[in-house]
């Protein structure tokens, strides 16, 4: 209950206990209830009805930060991050500048976050507001998700959501930003190592570590700097669901390159969802040449 609501009941039971409840005090109360309901909605509803303005990337921005305001309206801490994202519509359909959030605090989960916000910093650098906007945009928003929610406590799950799909937007952001290769230059050295996996399923078989034991005894041998895990889903499921996938099987194997020998800062991670077919098929098809993870081996 608001506090707004609280006072209100407080002054009914109040009255309650000498004979009864006043027209007035009920008139008081039901005013307190108004005002507090109305507050709560009028920042959704006023990014909502805006016409937005500004660049393309302003306008893209204000649309992502809509669709999460409207996603958070209910379930953990909804008030604080429906107003949150609301707040940054806003001021992007406005035309303003919205700066992705700094990091707060200390620990590993901060580092990551760090991380991924200095990608995203030298993506914008690199043109990315211009090239790509609607892509560009959708990874700050869910940076932002994945930052303001982390320092809100919110359950891993949400978190997890929010950064898949910035790991998947920003992969594919980083790949359309990336030059043209130069025709002259080769990398004899590069190599890659291709994991498979089930049916919505994101752990390792044998066969799969057996390929990526290989690959870690090929990156020390090359003396490879780094290494890149890509994910891929086929396209059974919705696009969303998919992107985190990838990330998982991304992830996974990360995870078990670290355990045999890999730097955790060698090791890149990118989720392409069902964006990068092996085999081309229609949607919903389970073709399991395209649930996979490629692992790069970069000199």
């Amino acid at each position: 209950m608001s506090d707004a609501q609280s006072l209100g009941q407080r002054i009914i039971n109040h009255n309650s206990r000498k004979g009864g409840v006043s027209a007035l005090m009920r008139s008081i109360f039901m005013g307190l209830t108004a005002v507090f309901l109305a507050s709560c909605a009028s920042l959704v509803d006023d990014a909502r009805d805006m016409s937005p303005s500004g660049t393309a990337f302003q306008q893209a921005l204000y649309k992502h930060y809509l669709d999460l305001a409207v996603s958070r309206g209910t379930g953990f801490s909804s008030g604080d991050s429906a107003d949150f994202y609301a707040e940054r519509a806003i001021l992007a359909g406005n035309g303003g500048d919205v700066t992705p959030l700094q990091p707060t605090g200390a620990g590993a989960a901060n580092e990551d976050l760090q991380k991924a916000r200095d990608r995203l910093m030298s993506a914008f650098v690199r043109g990315a507001k211009e090239i790509a906007p609607d892509m560009a945009a959708r990874a700050q928003a869910a940076y932002d998700c994945w930052a303001h929610e982390l320092s809100l406590g919110a359950p891993a799950a949400q978190l997890y959501q929010c950064r898949a799909r910035f790991l998947t937007q920003m992969g594919r952001l980083e790949v359309d930003l990336a030059p043209e290769p130069e025709p002259v230059v080769a990398l004899p050295d590069a190599a890659e190592f291709v994991v498979y996996f089930g049916f919505d399923e994101w752990f390792l078989s044998a066969e799969a570590l057996e390929v990526l034991s290989t690959a870690i005894d090929s990156a020390r041998a090359g003396g490879h700097s780094k290494i890149i895990a890509a994910g891929h889903t086929d396209t059974s499921g919705s696009s969303y669901y998919n992107d985190g996938l990838s990330v998982r099987r991304a992830e996974v194997v990360k995870l078990t390159l670290v355990e045999m020998g890999a730097l955790a800062d060698a090791v890149e991670v990118v989720g392409y969802g069902e964006s990068r077919l092996a085999v081309q098929t229609g949607d919903g098809v389970r073709e399991p040449l395209n649930r996979r993870t490629v692992v790069t081996l970069v000199p």
